[in-house]
């Protein structure tokens, strides 16, 4: 009786002991992972996804320097560049029109998107995984918080989308640091008046769309020695007036890369007038991969190219081809010309 007691308590504590580990081990613990999006929120996701749907602009730019291309299943057009350098983004899908039901039947991992530029609920509600890839609520104010907000964008999608890729975003934080921290060598020691004032402005089609203070060509701007008068309108996308940009009457305008001509400013009376305009310093942004003045992770290649022409006699000896090409080879993994590299700053597609 005894014996038969034991072995019953011995079953009983084994059952549940059985039980208990089982339910400790999440299911599906190695196909799914908790990260931290860029508002913040707790997310799971798969360890390796394969269908993504990039509803933030500059999702797939992230996606393709660190090696993902293919993972990407719906997305806005891209650049040439872009088509040429990752061909395997041709078989992703327009995310113009796509429902969240629509995006169910096609099993998509994951829906990246912005506060304020995607509405996140319909998405959500619909039972597809959101993941917060910027929010303008969070903007930088100061540079430092602007190099650890941008890194640790870069971080997320390492993060997001497996180990091969978290590796390449360490080494882009990497460089990133080097280059940042070359530029400031001589930009830092630059007096406040002896820097030119810029105006930045082509986004959503108008001259007066701009970026405001905190976004990311305010501390591009001021990394490259410059001093950037948008920052007095407070917001991320800003709209400055007709009155604002003639009472600033900056040294040099900058055009967004998605700008079709600076012959726009060149022909238009009130903007000819300007000083910029007078001294044919008006430069419309070069245009890769994505558009740099666009948060492009070629961003640290815009803040060269606007150092060269801010500060020309203090950057004579960068090479500014030689530097996109090295960035391409090791942030991208792709090889470019002398004459690709020409083409990317004039803002002009491949030729073949």
């Amino acid at each position: 009786m005894e014996k038969t007691s034991f072995l019953i308590t011995l079953v009983l504590i084994s059952t549940g002991f059985f039980m208990m580990t089982f339910r400790c081990i999440p299911v599906y613990a190695e196909d799914y992972k908790i990260i931290t999006d860029m508002c913040d929120n707790k997310v799971e996701v798969p360890v390796n996804p394969k269908r993504i749907a990039c509803m933030h602009c500059v999702s797939p730019e992230k996606i393709m320097t660190l090696g993902k291309g293919d993972s990407i299943c719906l997305m806005a057009e891209q650049s040439p560049w872009a088509y040429k350098l990752f061909p395997e983004i041709k078989n992703a899908r327009s995310n113009k029109g796509v429902t969240p039901e629509q995006m169910l039947d096609m099993k998509i991992d994951f829906v990246l998107y912005t506060p304020g530029m995607t509405k996140e609920e319909p998405y959500r509600s619909a039972g597809l995984t959101t993941v917060c890839a910027f929010s303008a609520e969070k903007r930088p104010m100061n540079l430092d918080e602007f190099m650890e907000n941008f890194k640790r964008q870069i971080d997320l999608f390492g993060d997001l989308l497996g180990p091969d890729a978290k590796a390449r975003a360490d080494r882009y934080n990497q460089y990133f640091d080097k280059k940042v921290k070359q530029i400031l060598s001589i930009t830092s020691r630059i007096e406040k008046t002896d820097r030119p004032s810029v105006y930045y402005g082509g986004l959503h089609g108008s001259m007066l769309g701009s970026q405001g203070k905190g976004s990311f060509m305010h501390w591009n701007t001021e990394v490259s020695g410059g001093n950037f008068l948008p920052q007095a309108l407070n917001d991320n996308h800003a709209t400055a007036t007709m009155p604002q940009v003639l009472s600033w009457d900056p040294d040099i305008i900058l055009l967004s890369g998605y700008v079709d001509s600076i012959d726009v400013i060149k022909k238009n009376p009130e903007w000819s007038s300007m000083r910029a305009v007078r001294n044919g310093r008006v430069y419309r942004l070069p245009r890769g991969v994505h558009t740099w003045d666009h948060a492009s992770s070629e961003g640290v290649l815009l803040m060269m190219y606007m150092a060269k022409r801010f500060h020309p006699d203090l950057f004579k000896d960068w090479d500014m081809i030689q530097e996109m090409k090295t960035f391409y080879s090791e942030i991208y993994g792709k090889t470019i010309t002398d004459d690709d590299a020409e083409r990317i700053l004039q803002n002009l597609p491949p030729t073949q």
